[in-house]
């Protein structure tokens, strides 16, 4: 009896404070209800963010579960309602349709508009699967700029022909980079054009971001109660998902982008090792002779005449890729993850638009069309863009079956001007750059560095290096100034 009496006083109190904190909980929730006939945004994402206020996911429920049923079954039936449209959302996908090569190309041209694209793709397929969707005009002999060269063999041709053939479409390929900086007339990417298109795209985004911002403030989820960006949770997945599924089935194994320039500087080149040297070894592959180009010893620029900055009057990103024969098992066992992950987010999507609670019609209503405008118009957009850029001619896609195939093109390419500077008018000859991986080469050899994130970033819209900022120590600069002629400065490797 002597420990019952002891122990009454604490049962007593604890009794009192639940009763206490249960009369509490229903004072909260009940200031959380609304009885608004009309629908009010303000009212009602502020009644979702009462119910989350506590951030605690007890109380929270206990809020949540008052508040709904303080609800009149006609509203009831409207957030039910509410709910099955944006269960659509993870069905976007389907609404899109087929991939197309505009997002591969804007990707390559301007990787940062291409990353808005994706980031618009809500979910849906990004990038063709095939090499056959890839390719064009690959039939005909017929090679133009902003096309795709392809020198992938064909099944059914002997393997002379196929040589021959590889060889001629090379050979012209060589021709059309050498005619685009030989000509006399500036060409470069229409900017008001995609700045326009991009701005769009920019606008779409935001727009949808909105959107989601607002569903997630008025919404609750009975499961997750106290989350307040379960929305944003589901879009950070299904994007990241949807990019490294179509990365792993990419087609392709090996890339590799040369940024082709005319140098409008009287330049000569001295010392220097020559890479075309290191990449007609045999025995040596051409990603690991580019990954070693820091090794190459630099060679020395002699500028004559004046240095005033000119600006190249044309440029072309020439890409590289080798095709992917299914041998890579890294590549795989991705694909295999990534559409694992694939179903897994479509499911907890699902689970989360057919769950949510509190989701008024009009709001749900207004974020599906925002989502499904931002998803169709940015391909529209993407599509016109390009369609834009195409006109220039800024990009050339080669496509090869091999490393050793890819080691001869981008060789060839950096022979562009090996036989002497290119005759640009009657009175001016000018040299080419081939930038690689943020290196310079002018005459095959290296005599720059930059970081090569202009170039990953801005694609052709990254302005081509400057010879003039190649500088060299102070002591070497004035030997070399006192061994040359007026009019003459010796310049060597820039320094980070």
């Amino acid at each position: 009896m002597s420990r019952l009496a002891i122990k009454s006083p604490h049962r007593m109190l604890l009794l009192l404070l639940t009763d206490v904190l249960g009369r509490a909980d229903a004072a909260t929730a009940k200031n959380c209800s609304t009885f608004d006939k009309n629908f009010r945004i303000d009212s009602w994402t502020n009644r979702g963010i009462c119910v989350r206020a506590n951030n605690i996911e007890d109380v929270c429920y206990i809020i949540l579960e008052s508040t709904l049923s303080d609800l009149t079954q006609l509203r009831a039936a409207e957030y039910n309602g509410a709910a099955g449209v944006l269960a659509l959302l993870p069905t976007i996908g389907a609404l899109l349709g087929a991939p197309t090569t505009e997002i591969w190309r804007l990707l390559t041209v301007v990787p940062f508009g291409g990353g808005l694209a994706m980031a618009l793709s809500f979910g849906g397929a990004i990038l063709p699967v095939r090499v056959e969707d890839y390719e064009n005009d690959s039939s005909t002999d017929k090679i133009t700029l902003g096309s795709i060269v392809s020198l992938r063999a064909k099944r059914g041709k002997a393997a002379d022909h196929v040589e021959e053939e590889t060889r001629a479409k090379l050979d012209q390929l060589v021709e059309k980079i050498e005619a685009r900086m030989r000509q006399d007339e500036c060409q470069r990417l229409p900017k008001r054009h995609l700045s326009f298109g991009l701005l769009g795209m920019v606008i779409l985004f935001l727009g949808a971001q909105a959107a989601m911002i607002v569903v997630e403030q008025g919404g609750v989820l009975p499961w997750w109660c106290t989350s307040r960006w379960w929305m944003h949770l589901w879009y950070f997945l299904v994007t990241l998902t949807a990019i490294a599924e179509n990365w792993a089935q990419l087609p392709f194994k090996e890339t590799w982008k040369l940024f082709v320039s005319d140098i409008p500087y009287d330049v000569t080149i001295h010392d220097g090792d020559n890479i075309i040297t290191k990449l007609e070894k045999p025995h040596k592959s051409v990603s690991r002779v580019l990954q070693q180009l820091g090794s190459l010893r630099a060679g020395t620029a002699i500028f004559r005449g004046s240095q005033q900055y000119t600006r190249p009057r044309n440029a072309v990103l020439v890409m590289v890729s080798v095709i992917n024969n299914g041998d890579e098992r890294i590549r795989s066992v991705i694909r295999l993850f990534s559409k694992c992950t694939s179903i897994a987010t479509f499911v907890t999507g699902t689970a989360f638009f057919a769950s949510v609670q509190l989701l008024a019609q009009p709001v749900a209503v207004l974020t599906l069309t925002l989502v499904l405008a931002a998803g169709v118009l940015s391909r529209a957009i993407t599509a016109w863009i390009v369609q834009g850029v195409n006109k220039t001619e800024p990009m050339l896609h080669v496509i090869v079956n091999s490393s050793q195939e890819a080691q001869h093109v981008i060789a060839r390419i950096l022979s562009l001007d090996q036989h002497g500077a290119m005759q640009v008018c009657e009175d001016e000859v000018r040299k080419i750059q081939v930038e690689i991986g943020g290196h310079v080469f002018v005459d095959q050899r290296r005599i720059a560095r930059r970081t090569p994130w202009h170039l990953r970033v801005l694609g052709v819209l990254a302005e081509p290096f400057d010879l003039r900022r190649v500088d060299m120590p102070g002591l070497a600069h004035k030997e070399s100034r006192s061994s040359t002629t007026t009019g003459e400065v010796e310049l060597g490797l820039l320094r980070e």
